[in-house]
């Protein structure tokens, strides 16, 4: 055979060999864009985010992560390694892990589902691509690489100064930024933003921070054009006209991506919220005071109750999971409301629904004379505390809520209060509200309203450590820490049942839930089962008040077991306040001998469903 047949396996070999050493440089590029995404995994239960298995907002966008940083290391032939994918590195993991831990942590730990970081996460993922994609193109077109260079200084610089942003702010108040806190930077002036950085940062430490992101920002200038410095020795080989092809696909679908996603993230989302916010209630606070204007008493200015009259805001609370509604079940959840139901000054609405699975949307009935089964609108809202006002009651508003500026009732409501109240990190332990109700008089006709945390997912975070919580064998860990925010809460009531009846002569006191919550898909628009929306709803009354006002209570008794949503809470109130008036509907007052709520009427989720559907409905 001579030389040459020993050439033949020869050229087989180094063939071999070289679709060995490819095949394990693909299989390289894998394995370092699987760890890219995994480390987010490790990250993520460290510091509090949960429901990791979601597919639609964790899984399938880890998948999605996977294969577009693989995608960018195959077709140009630079590994994650490669020195022009670290300032993306730098800004993603930084982006993802700082706002991952601030909004796990605000208000006190509670820990967040993954969901909430799915638009961050849709963000930064193309940037990470798209900045490492400008450098490789630069260094195959030098005349445009400067450009390319400072394009990446300024999208980087700009995500880097939102996260110090975040930072800061978390550093100075424990929490995150919310859209409520940027109507405040809004409806500033540049003297009071001085005044406030003074105030709570000092220029001392305005400076040191400040002195920080330049430094970061240098660094993040190095490492823009270390990142092609090899390419500067030895050059780059330029791609065949399929890779160019691909290359210009996935640059395209990167900045098209961060187009979409970017104004979904902060600051430029909670702007978005705060500017229509704004834009929406100066409208809607302008209709409201016509409304005002047309608001009148039927019969004349009513008499006012001798003392306080009070509604309590309950939050995902099913009704299903509370002894005192179900007795069935078996942990004792409520041992305060299953006692006292039983001294006939309690009346249990024990077929009680929540008009929307989704808070902002059942508020934004539950407090006014919009329900669902009239044609009234947002441009026609009253509020309860407006009748209250207008009867001559002091009002108050106390909240363990953070202020949400979609929701336009709670902000009237809390604007239309002689004193609105919001909690020290709301969000945390909801005995805190029995303090403040502590500052307001102890005697006079008083109405105020409450607005708990209750048993908001993380539901362990809603009770304290030294709290005897539920612990019932054979239910899962989730079911236990839920049944223990529904008993704390249970506690909570006691404390603002008692305080009240012994220091501020109360007359009424009413409990409802915004909506119930189901254990397995919690509450919300995307699935829906009736343990979203079945609440509990009670009404007390002073025996003082049952003497006065005996149809009420008898009515009350008669109607308990009838069926009842949670946006006709305006027209129960007026009932109890005894002030008819005309956006009253006495067919829709469960206090009066005229309610009409029949099951086959009864709806939920803004009329798309039928409460009748309901095979656990109670006749």
């Amino acid at each position: 055979m001579g030389i040459r047949g020993w050439r033949i396996p020869a050229n087989r070999c180094i063939m071999r060999w070289e679709r060995v050493m490819k095949v394990k440089k693909i299989g390289k590029y894998f394995v370092l864009a699987v760890i890219s995404m995994a480390v987010l995994y490790v990250w993520y239960p460290a510091v509090g985010v949960t429901d990791l298995g979601n597919w639609n907002h964790g899984l399938r966008n880890v998948l999605a992560g996977v294969i577009f940083v693989f995608a960018a290391q195959l077709v140009t032939g630079r590994s994650l390694l490669h020195s022009s994918w670290r300032p993306g590195l730098v800004i993603f993991y930084l982006w993802l892990g700082a706002f991952s831990y601030i909004q796990a942590k605000s208000g006190g730990n509670w820990g967040i589902r993954v969901e909430a970081l799915n638009n961050d996460v849709l963000t930064l993922m193309p940037v990470l691509v798209l900045t490492f994609l400008m450098e490789y193109v630069g260094s195959l077109c030098w005349k445009i690489r400067p450009f390319l260079r400072v394009f990446n200084f300024f999208l980087i610089g700009y995500l880097s100064l939102s996260v110090f942003v975040y930072m800061t702010y978390y550093k100075i108040f424990g929490a995150g930024f919310t859209s409520t806190d940027m109507i405040s930077v809004l409806l500033t002036n540049s003297k009071e933003a001085m005044e406030f950085l003074q105030s709570h940062l000092g220029f001392g430490s305005l400076g040191v921070v400040l002195a920080l992101f330049a430094v970061y920002m240098v660094f993040i200038g190095w490492l823009i054009v270390k990142g092609s410095r090899i390419d500067e020795n030895g050059g780059v080989t330029s791609p065949s006209l399929i890779r160019k092809i691909i290359i210009a696909v996935l640059s395209i679908a990167a900045l098209v991506t961060i187009a979409h996603w970017i104004p979904r993230i902060f600051p430029a989302w909670p702007y978005h919220v705060a500017h229509k916010y704004l834009v929406g209630a100066k409208a809607a606070m302008a209709k409201h005071d016509e409304n005002l204007k047309k608001f009148r008493f039927v019969g004349g200015t009513p008499e006012k109750l001798p003392g306080a009259v009070i509604v309590v805001i309950g939050e995902s609370a099913n009704r299903d999971h509370m002894k005192a509604f179900n007795p069935d079940y078996p942990a004792e959840t409520t041992p305060w409301l299953s006692k006292e139901k039983e001294n006939g000054n309690f009346y249990l609405l024990k077929n009680t629904y929540s008009c929307y699975p989704l808070t902002e949307k059942a508020l934004s009935m539950f407090l006014t004379n919009i329900n669902q089964y009239n044609d009234r609108n947002r441009d026609e809202m009253i509020t309860v505390t407006d009748v209250a006002n207008q009867a001559g009651y002091k009002t108050c508003f106390i909240s363990n809520q953070a202020p949400s500026p979609g929701n336009m009732s709670l902000a009237l409501v809390s604007s239309a209060s002689e004193k609105s109240m919001t909690t020290t990190h709301p969000g945390g332990d909801d005995m805190k509200v029995v303090d403040y109700l502590k500052e307001m008089p102890k005697d006079g006709p008083q109405f105020i309203v409450i607005h708990l945390e209750g048993s908001h997912d993380r539901y362990r975070d809603r009770v304290p450590p030294h709290f005897d919580g539920v612990h019932v064998e054979g239910q899962t860990e989730k079911v236990n820490d839920y049944d223990s925010s529904i008993k704390y809460t249970d506690e909570v009531l006691k404390n603002i049942y008692q305080y009240a009846k012994d220091n501020m002569n109360l007359q009424a006191m009413i409990y409802c839930s915004d909506h119930g919550e189901d254990m397995k898909y919690f509450h919300g628009d995307s699935t829906f089962t009736w343990s979203m929306v079945r609440t509990p709803a009670f009404v007390y009354l002073a025996p003082d008040y049952k003497k006065t006002h005996t149809a009420v209570a008898d009515n009350l008794q008669y109607n308990e077991n009838m069926v009842f949503t949670n946006d006709l809470i305006y027209d129960m109130v007026c009932g109890i306040l005894a002030v008819p008036n005309n956006e009253y509907d006495r067919k829709y007052d469960i206090t009066s001998a005229d309610y009409g709520l029949r099951k086959d009427m009864a709806v939920t989720k803004y009329g798309k469903i039928c409460i009748a559907e309901d095979t656990a409905l109670s006749d």
